[in-house]
């Protein structure tokens, strides 16, 4: 897959998914006050995060993993590849833009068995919206655990995934830029390396052989 092929038939998607929540935020305020607000607007991007995650995930691991098989997609198999072919992303942390606020999205890969608790909700959310269950600890209807606190860390999980494929994709093509435009309004990696890379808005100035390059992007919403 080249970079514009990923940009149409995945990033797209996800900026969409993202303006979605940006959405919610006219309504109620991103806050830790707030973390356990649900709504059906948050069972919806929910499934949508959930859906899009399983998709992108596991085209991400067969790029990085030559065993593994799409045929088992299951989130214990992306931890596998994950873990063995790029170890650094359980930690990476995602920032929230202008809330001063960092994300570990897959970070409780390294304490739990199977799956974050964010992954958990979402498949409650799915197969188990009336009853009651549990997650870390909170008993509640299914339904319920689609709040604020899990569709952050869901939609952060997404965009992690994005960002790391579309940085191999780059690289790979040897681009001058190896984040994908236009950029999150929401999200943008930080710590460690991606100190050092550039996330652009809908157009970007670079130096290239002594030239300054102007590139604008093509999707915007």
């Amino acid at each position: 897959m080249t970079c514009d092929e990923f940009i149409t038939r995945y990033w797209s998607q996800y900026l969409s998914i993202e303006k979605e929540f940006a959405a919610t935020i006219h309504y109620l305020a991103l806050d830790v006050n707030n973390e356990n607000a649900y709504s059906q607007a948050y069972s919806k991007l929910m499934l949508e995060i959930g859906s899009e995650t399983d998709v992108v995930f596991k085209e991400y691991c067969s790029l990085i993993d030559s065993t593994f098989s799409k045929k088992y997609r299951t989130i214990g198999r992306y931890k596998d590849s994950i873990k063995k072919s790029n170890p650094d992303f359980i930690t990476q942390e995602v920032e929230i833009i202008n809330y001063n606020r960092n994300l570990s999205p897959w970070e409780e890969w390294n304490t739990l068995p199977d799956a974050p608790w964010w992954w958990t909700a979402y498949n409650k959310v799915k197969h188990s919206r009336t009853s009651i269950v549990e997650i870390d600890g909170l008993k509640q209807e299914g339904y319920k655990f689609a709040n604020q606190k899990y569709i952050l860390l869901a939609l952060a999980g997404l965009y992690q995934i994005m960002v790391n494929y579309y940085r191999r994709l780059a690289s790979d093509e040897k681009k001058q830029i190896v984040t994908p435009m236009p950029g999150s309004r929401v999200f943008k990696m930080t710590g460690g390396e991606w100190d050092s890379i550039s996330f652009y808005g809908d157009s970007a100035f670079y130096i290239n052989e002594g030239n300054l390059v102007w590139e604008m992007s093509t999707i915007h919403y």
